[in-house]
């Protein structure tokens, strides 16, 4: 009969009083007062579960990671989820695994087919790896529902899962990752002249026929297959034979006939990716096209920005707009439609890009929200497998400018293009009179012209709605323009909500200076920049007549920021990466729109605005540079194109110097990258290595520089290749602000053809502490190629040694003085030895010293040796424990489950350890907790050291330390007793040893009463043994000191600590006498062997 929670509590009990008396518990030793075991109760509540961090076999399982708003969730509602499993997708496996040969194209230099005999063998492995999950999953989930594998890229399942069961997902052996399957949104001529990709295609042969034999990926909202943009002109060879694309795009709803869209030499291939997209009844019964047709128009213009026909015209709205062509009109199309009219899930999307992998695409353009935690999004990482099988991928930085911080699309291996304005635009005048008064302004449009007729504002009675965000009575605007302020509801939709009410046309304004939008209106609409002077003119005059002209193309200002388009700082790298053309675009068009936001149908070409926009700009520039060096990697390309950009760009406002987090490297110049001669390229598998850790970030080897934190000093390495065919000869210099520097060593080289350079790059500063600033190093080959620049990005921060400065008081009269107070403070925990100087201005004078050595009239100076700020060394010795082993699972205590390399994050209450106080704990499945919480650095079951060790893990109580396996067991337990005065956090480890079923129980407790407590105890009936492998018992502190055994411990232990040691601070003063009136400065600046740079502290005092 199985026994009570009360039963089992007495007999644990119990146990403890033979424990008492028996030889088996050392008496050396002190340890904490005991406490009897029936006085002990839980506290509820007092500890969460912040995530779990699983040791990874895979370099794609190492990077994923499970966002924290998914494993909040607590409630049971059936989500669509991503479980990444641990191992890469086929097109980024680089071998590694026993008998298995790796399987990328950047390994093998063979694309991926599915056929080669490594690909079959590392599918099997993959099959089998999913077999086992899903056998898993169905245990543990039992309302799971596993859709889709991936194989090629992401190396995942798709699943539906309860929201509250991620946890138990993530125990699973073998899933790296869950992660939202989430519903994204797409984001919404003359541009290839403006950007130079006409020099190009004629280059390459000629308009028509630039970017043939390469084939282009789109992935959107599909394409309207019988566009003329995508009809084939005889100009196209067939693609390869072989390629087994599908060609799905159904019956042309426009034509009584059934006849189904047959593939072409131009658009060769169309997939519907719908899958989870459709599984909803609802969504799948409004889904106007269920086949790879486009029902909104957002792809067949992005699809055509790329690589659309050339075409004479290009008729919107009754008016011939053309002439119109794509970047790249000689590539091959095939559309893989992702979106549906609510949207995109991540499942279907990284779907597509395993299938385009396959079809061996050259570029993907994925104008589609996403990317801004790259490590959680499946399709971004799918991405990093389409940049490991030599496919480039363009994205959208996101329309939610211009605002910092608001990039999408983040990751190291994807292009992220901002928008900015082309010199084109269709240009149109608004004249308003009222009496003798007249107000006119320029604006643009598409559309026909209006008035003259009467003005009124939407704002004003009766229709009361400043921003027609709701269809108007009928009658309430007949026979009116209607002024509407931009915001909130789409353009196009305020126009046809006017236009219910009878108006007969629409000024659509800014509320502030802003970029202005042709976008195919329901009736004629102007959009003007900035309604300030419009408002005012309109509340100042009654009976206001206005009319607008038609739009004519004219020259405009290009190279302006688009004041929707996303900023940096975002994530860890220069975001965007470029900017391109996104404003006014005039490209194909679907004649069905799904919603009135697409404007009225029968339209197949609009001219529209958005970071959707500018990405097929550098997607189709990303083809014509491939077609020019077909052996460049998408690494090399993306260096090009940033490298050779137009840094000649402004923001929104028309006049202030855009910057790095603005327009990235710059706006893109097809021929300038097409001519480089020196590119930077990063290999996929240091990507997976280096991207996520935002130490090591910095050190990629990309064509921008990213410092975030700048600790006076810091050193980064690019390496440039010559890719042209003779030596080149390169001077090397760089820009920086007044109060930084950056130098590049060497500043000149000689580079033979395909060889490479180390180029050191050195960023100081002294801005003030946590101001953003900019900079960019210089490459000037002079034999060909464009001169090159790679932007640089950082703040300044102080390093382990802080430096402050105070005069009090600020202001003195003439032969007054004032106190300056000096310091500096180590936090870090080596010793420091530091060299202080402290200078005056001419306005001051140095009247007396305290603590230092005055060396003329205006200066100090004062060095010394700063202790490390270092906590306690611990120690372990036989003791008592609280209470001894007392199994959690008597008090109710639910088991945590783990797996085998699992490191378990919780919140818990405050503790003391080595001086130093702690809320987070991580409990790792191999028999210790780190102390402060733990990474995925900090698991090691296989390495372990012979004692105390600097390498990770460190802070750690490790009752017993080897290779220890959570499946199959109870895992651990966590929680917090108490005995109504004193608490205290128990950790319960109930894991096996690895590869057999010997599990060793053991727990640690730790007091939470604001002093260290901490104390190991056994079960006395079940006792740790040698394990036959590496073990270690005891304690260690940050730093990797304490005291650490391989011995098996017979009782129980507790853990103590020396005192911390304080870091070192040198203080001195310096008594200043005012000379003369004026705002004298006192300088303090500080070196030291061990830290970057010179740390510099300025403080201004005014003489009267």
């Amino acid at each position: 009969m199985a026994r009570s929670p009360l039963r089992q509590l007495a007999a644990a009990a119990a146990a403890l009083s033979l424990l008492a008396v028996g030889p088996a518990l050392p008496s050396a030793g002190a340890g904490p007062d005991p406490v009897e075991p029936a006085d002990l109760t839980v506290v509820d509540g007092a500890v969460t579960h912040t995530g779990t961090v699983r040791a990874h076999k895979s370099l794609s399982g190492s990077l994923a990671h499970t966002p924290r708003a998914l494993l909040d969730r607590e409630d049971d509602t059936l989500i669509p989820v991503m479980i990444k499993l641990d191992h890469d997708g086929s097109a980024s496996y680089a071998g590694g695994l026993d008998g298995l040969a790796a399987t990328s194209p950047r390994v093998t230099g063979r694309p991926i087919t599915g056929h080669s005999r490594a690909e079959r063998a590392y599918t099997a492995y993959q099959q089998r790896n999913e077999k086992a999950v899903e056998a898993a999953l169905d245990q543990a989930v039992p309302g799971a529902e596993v859709g889709r594998s991936f194989r090629v890229a992401y190396g995942g399942l798709s699943a539906t899962i309860p929201a509250d069961s991620v946890e138990d997902v993530l125990a699973i052996d073998g899933v790296a990752a869950v992660q939202p399957d989430e519903l994204r949104k797409p984001l919404t001529d003359s541009s290839p002249q403006f950007i130079h990709a006409d020099e190009v295609q004629e280059a390459l042969g000629g308009a028509p026929d630039a970017g043939a034999g390469l084939i282009y990926a789109n992935l959107d909202t599909g394409v309207w297959p019988e566009h003329p943009s995508f009809a084939d002109q005889g100009n196209l060879e067939a693609p390869p034979k072989g390629l087994d694309l599908e060609c799905d795009f159904g019956d042309n709803p426009l034509t009584a006939e059934d006849d189904p869209f047959s593939c072409n030499n131009k658009l060769i291939g169309g997939y519907a990716f719908l899958d989870t997209y459709l599984s909803s009844a609802g969504r799948a019964a409004v889904e106007p096209y269920h086949s790879a047709r486009d029902s909104e128009g957002h792809g067949t213009h992005t699809a055509s920005t790329s690589a659309g026909n050339v075409l004479e015209h290009a008729e919107v709205l009754g008016v011939d707009r053309g002439p119109v062509r794509g970047m790249a009109p000689g590539a091959w199309v095939v559309e893989y439609k992702v979106c549906g009219v609510q949207g995109c899930f991540d499942s279907d999307t990284t779907a597509a890009v395993q299938q385009a992998i396959e079809d061996g695409v050259d570029v993907i353009n994925f104008s589609i929200s996403g990317g801004t935690d790259p490590y959680a999004d499946p399709t971004e990482l799918a991405f990093l497998d389409a940049y490991a099988a030599g496919v480039f991928v363009s994205a959208s930085a996101g329309n939610e400018g211009p605002g910092a911080g608001t990039a999408n699309h983040l990751s190291p291996w994807v292009t992220s293009v901002g928008a900015s304005t082309q010199r084109r635009e269709f240009g149109s005048t608004l004249t308003m009179t009222a009496g003798a008064d007249t107000y006119e302004v320029g604006g643009v449009t598409i559309t026909q012209g209006a008035g003259p007729l009467p003005v009124v504002m939407s704002a004003d009675a009766p229709y009361n709605d400043p921003m027609c965000l709701d269809p108007a009575p009928a009658g309430t605007f007949e026979g009116q323009i209607v002024a509407c302020r931009r915001g909130t509801n789409a353009r196009v939709e305020k126009g046809y909500n006017v236009l219910q009410g009878g108006a007969a046309g629409m000024i659509l304004y800014n509320p502030s200076l802003a970029d202005v939008e042709t976008d195919n209106h329901w009736l004629p609409t102007i959009h003007v920049a900035d309604g300030t002077d419009l408002e005012a003119f309109m509340d100042g005059h009654d009976d206001v007549l206005g009319q607008f002209t038609a739009g004519v193309a004219q020259d405009g200002q290009g190279d302006v920021m688009a004041a929707f388009s996303s900023r940096g700082p975002a994530g860890l790298f220069v975001k965007p990466d470029v900017t391109a053309p996104g404003v006014q675009i005039l490209a194909g068009m679907t004649p069905t729109p799904d919603t009135v936001t697409g404007g009225p149908p029968g339209e197949i070409f609009q001219a529209i605005a958005g970071t959707s926009m500018s990405s097929p700009h550098v997607a189709g520039s990303a083809l014509l540079v491939r077609a020019v060096h077909p052996d460049w990697t998408p690494g090399q390309i993306r260096s090009a194109l940033m490298t050779s950009s137009v840094t000649d760009v402004v923001k929104e406002d028309l006049t202030t110097p855009a910057d790095a987090f603005d327009m990235g490297a710059g706006r893109i110049d097809v021929a300038a990258a097409a001519d480089v001669v020196l590119t930077v390229d990063e290999t996929a598998g240091r990507l997976f290595q280096l991207g996520g850790d935002p130490l090591t970030a910095v050190d990629l080897n990309l064509p921008s520089i990213n410092a975030p934190t700048m600790p006076g000093t810091l050193t980064t390495t690019r390496t440039v290749t010559n890719t042209s065919s003779r030596m080149q000869q390169v001077d090397v210099s760089a820009q920086a602000p007044a109060d930084s520097t950056i130098t590049v060593s060497p500043r000149k080289f000689n580079l033979r053809p395909g060889r490479s350079v180390d180029l050191m790059v050195t960023i100081s500063s002294t801005a003030p502490l946590g101001e953003q600033r900019f900079g960019s190093v210089l490459l000037t080959p002079k034999h060909g190629g464009a001169g090159l620049h790679l932007p640089v990005a950082f703040v300044h921060t102080q390093g382990d040694v802080g430096l402050t400065q105070s005069c009090d008081p600020a202001e003195i009269p003439r032969q007054g003085t004032t106190t300056c107070t000096v310091q500096a403070v180590n936090q870090g925990p080596e010793e420091q030895r530091v060299s202080l100087t402290t200078s005056l201005t001419n306005e001051l004078k140095l009247a007396g010293v305290e603590g230092a050595t005055a060396t003329g009239p205006r200066s100090v100076t004062a060095t010394a040796t700063l202790a490390g700020n270092r906590p306690g060394v611990p120690a372990v010795e036989p003791g008592s424990s609280v209470a001894g082993f007392l199994p959690l699972a008597a008090f109710g205590i639910k088991p945590f489950p783990v797996g085998d390399e699992d490191l378990v994050n919780f919140n818990v209450p405050s503790f003391e350890f080595a001086g130093r106080t702690y809320t987070l704990l991580g409990v790792d499945s191999n028999g210790y907790s780190v102390v402060g919480g733990g990474t995925e650095a900090d698991n090691n079951c296989c390495s372990i050291p012979e004692g105390p060790d600097a390498a990770p893990p460190n802070n750690v109580l490790a009752p017993f330390w080897t290779d220890l396996d959570g499946t199959g067991t109870d895992g651990i337990y966590i929680s917090v007793l108490t005995d109504g005065v004193s608490s205290w956090l128990v950790v319960e480890h109930e894991t096996r040893v690895w590869g057999t079923t010997d599990v060793v129980p053991m727990q640690t407790w730790i007091g939470v009463n604001g002093v260290e407590d901490i104390s190991y105890a056994y079960d006395p009936a079940d006792l740790p043994a040698d394990p036959g492998q590496s073990f270690l018992v005891g304690a260690e502190n940050a730093l990797g000191e304490g005291d650490m055994s391989a011995t098996v411990p017979t009782g129980d232990l507790v853990v103590s600590s020396t005192p911390p040691t304080p870091g070192g601070t040198l203080t001195y003063t310096v008594d200043v006498r005012g000379l003369r009136g004026g705002t004298g400065v006192v300088t303090s600046t500080m070196t030291s062997p061990q830290l970057p740079g010179t740390t510099v502290v300025r403080t201004k005092v005014k003489v009267v």
